[in-house]
């Protein structure tokens, strides 16, 4: 089964490709994919190509952050549609519903799950590839953009508890550190974000309940 992505998951991979002496276009010809997809963020390509383009060239670099440099910048625009959805929901609540229902539309190959447990929410990713194979870079590159849109609703004065990866840890945990700016941990059963339950309950002053309706019929 294919599944596809928003060539957006893209954005900067070029720039970091560079930095690293790194031919981007060579790179994503060699991957199968359009070159287009370093300039039309809307191409809806194939996911395990994408994540596969993704890790060989943090191989190639010889930089276990190349995912998480890509994305540093990032901006609540970089999801598409889902992000005027988002951004009027009511509560942090309503924000996950929403990612859990129609991330698909971003990304076929990312699942969002959430589970409460006592006084912490777990923020699950897993993405669905091709024969089980475990994307690294992809991982980590879907939780800081999950965290990045998640702080960007709730405001720059709030912290999750951690974030938690399945695999081992880079040689240097300081990229790691800068950009997710929270305590990263490894060696975990899940992949996601673990923050406080009553986070969940945490209004947004700016949300239109109406918008947020229009942009769940758009959805």
């Amino acid at each position: 089964m294919t599944r596809l992505v928003r060539s957006a998951s893209l954005t900067h991979f070029a720039e970091i490709a560079a930095q690293h002496g790194l031919n981007a276009l060579e790179l994503v010809t060699e991957a199968g994919l359009p070159t287009a997809c370093l300039s039309h963020p809307d191409l809806k390509i194939d996911a395990q190509l994408t994540l596969a383009l993704i890790e060989q060239a943090a191989a190639q670099a010889g930089d276990l952050a190349f995912g998480v440099r890509m994305g540093e910048r990032r901006r609540m625009s970089n999801i598409g549609p889902l992000a005027v959805a988002l951004r009027d929901e009511p509560t942090l609540q309503h924000v996950l519903d929403v990612l859990v229902s129609h991330i698909r539309l971003h990304n076929e190959a990312l699942v969002i799950q959430t589970e409460r447990l006592g006084d912490v929410v777990v923020i699950r990713l897993d993405l669905l590839t091709n024969q089980g194979r475990y994307f690294r870079q992809g991982t980590e590159l879907a939780t800081l953009v999950t965290l990045q849109n998640i702080s960007l609703f709730m405001g720059a004065q709030w912290r999750p508890r951690m974030v938690c990866f399945a695999h081992v840890p880079p040689p240097s945990l300081a990229v790691h550190r800068r950009l997710f700016g929270v305590p990263v941990e490894f060696g975990h059963d899940f992949n996601g974000i673990v923050c406080n339950s009553s986070d969940l309950h945490a209004p947004n002053p700016s949300a239109d309940p109406l918008m947020a309706r229009y942009a769940e019929q758009f959805l």
